[in-house]
């Protein structure tokens, strides 16, 4: 039986430090994002900039439900790209 109300996917938005050899370290912060799409979820992740900008990170990413990754914002010197 079900009740109509599904449960929202769970995605993982992951912050740490990417080497310039493109080593990325274990992530100092692993967070889950309640979202109903992609999307959304990105726009979550936006809206934590001090999760995103933390201090001795210049990575960070989403992970779908499946495990995937979904989503990279990676930040340099000049920059923030989103891919």
């Amino acid at each position: 039986m079900t009740t109509g109300a599904e449960a929202m996917p769970i995605y993982r938005l992951r912050v740490a430090w990417r080497e310039r050899n493109g080593i990325v370290r274990a992530p100092i912060s692993d967070e889950s994002i309640e979202a109903s799409n992609l999307r959304d979820a990105i726009a979550v992740a936006l809206a934590r900039p001090q999760q995103l900008l933390a201090t001795g990170t210049n990575l960070a990413w989403i992970v779908d439900p499946e495990g995937h990754v979904a989503w990279t914002l990676r930040m340099d010197d000049t920059s923030a790209v989103a891919v």
